[in-house]
């Protein structure tokens, strides 16, 4: 996590700016710092995103609900970021090095950024930011919410690498090149605007959710590039309007069921974009698919646990094959606990179950987070594993 010092700064805060990174399946601070859990356990100010029929799942004191909601997500399982800082501290060493004369140095520096270059071909590093908001009403016979969120999704991979120096023919010169050992980032931009409507019913003398989320979503994707000799936080990312495409608009919808099977239990099932799109990008094709998750919680008084599960695969929303390897399939265990009246206390891990991801893609992320009620609710997130981190502060009423 070493190299993320400068690498998140530069793709990530960058990212952050253009949206004022599958799309994830939700991503706010509750459901965050739960490990992700989210079907059965929403509540009216966050199932616009998670399941649309937990609208009607709330206390029956709370009718009205907004959230506001800043986020940021970084995967690095191949260490990607540390690479680039090691290959940038190598050529700082062999520039001093050739200032002062040090022929061995020069050459120990170069060498050693040589085998940096030796291993870095496939690696991915998978920045991610969203900023959301949603005002949710509950009503005598049904409830709705109204939602805006902003997802970037991005993913960096070094391209165009210089020739091994014992390569017949290689030339040199292509390390100091600014023309190879290129970051190239690609990313998509996807602004959703839904509409949610829910309504419970008894079946069995049971309650039954349904909730439906029609919804457009606009679709820009977005390239950079640029030496891994010189990527830093002051790269002019933002500056890039040339690089940016206009991939237009789809309509899909969402749907959502919630099953009440005791007072306690509840089971959840949420289906988003069960209208899918296809966008050209040239020679790649971007593809909106439908994306299907199943939860089970646990509640009473004192606690809520859950379990989540992705029902299918979700392929990468980016269109570039060397991101195969970020497809999820995640199961997610978390909880939360009132501690006192005010205070509201989240645990969870997530593990990614897809097929043909690398081992340490496989590796489990752990989170935890705070709800505080100040007259206004302050919700804060935070998830860590070796090879990935994130923050999500978000804030709101509840009345």
């Amino acid at each position: 996590m070493r190299g993320f010092n400068k690498i998140f700064a530069v793709i990530v805060l960058s990212a952050l700016a253009q949206a004022v990174q599958a799309i994830p399946f939700t991503f706010e601070a509750r459901s965050l710092s739960m490990g992700g859990v989210a079907v059965a356990t929403a509540n009216l100010a966050t199932a616009a995103w998670a399941n649309p029929a937990m609208l009607t799942n709330q206390p029956v004191e709370d009718d009205w609900s907004l959230l506001i909601g800043l986020g940021a997500f970084i995967r690095d399982d191949d260490d990607l970021a540390s690479d680039i800082e090691d290959y940038q501290d190598a050529d700082e060493r062999r520039e001093e090095a050739g200032d002062a004369g040090d022929i061995l140095g020069e050459a120990r520096a170069t060498l050693e950024m040589r085998q940096i270059l030796g291993g870095i071909e496939s690696k991915v590093i998978a920045p991610e930011a969203t900023a959301l908001v949603a005002m949710g009403v509950s009503f005598e016979s049904f409830s709705m919410a109204v939602s805006v969120r902003s997802d970037v999704i991005a993913g960096g991979s070094v391209t165009n690498i210089s020739c091994p120096l014992l390569q017949p023919g290689c030339d040199r010169d292509e390390l100091l090149s600014d023309e190879f050992n290129i970051l190239n980032l690609e990313g998509v931009l996807a602004t959703e605007f839904g509409v949610s409507f829910a309504k419970d019913f008894q079946l069995w003398n049971r309650k039954v959710s349904i909730g439906i989320k029609p919804k457009i979503v606009e679709l820009d994707a977005f390239t950079y590039q640029e030496s891994i000799r010189t990527v830093d936080a002051d790269s002019d990312l933002l500056d890039k309007d040339d690089d940016e495409t206009d991939l237009g608009t789809f309509e899909t919808i969402d749907l959502g069921l919630a099953y009440d099977v005791s007072d306690s239990v509840r089971l959840g099932l949420s289906l988003r974009n069960l209208l899918t799109d296809e966008f050209d990008l040239g020679d790649q094709t971007l593809v909106m698919d439908t994306e299907a998750r199943f939860g089970v919680a646990y509640h009473n008084d004192f606690m809520v646990a859950a379990i989540d599960f992705d029902l299918i695969e979700n392929e990468p929303l980016l269109a570039n094959e060397s991101f195969e390897g970020l497809k999820t399939q995640n199961v997610a265990i978390g909880a939360e606990f009132n501690a006192i009246k005010y205070l509201k206390l989240r645990v969870g891990v997530s593990q990614n179950v897809a097929s043909g991801i690398s081992d340490n893609a496989k590796h489990p992320s752990y989170t935890a987070g705070v709800g505080i009620w100040l007259g206004f609710n302050l919700d804060i997130a935070a998830v860590i594993s070796d090879h990935s981190a994130g923050v999500f502060l978000q804030t709101g009423f509840q009345f």
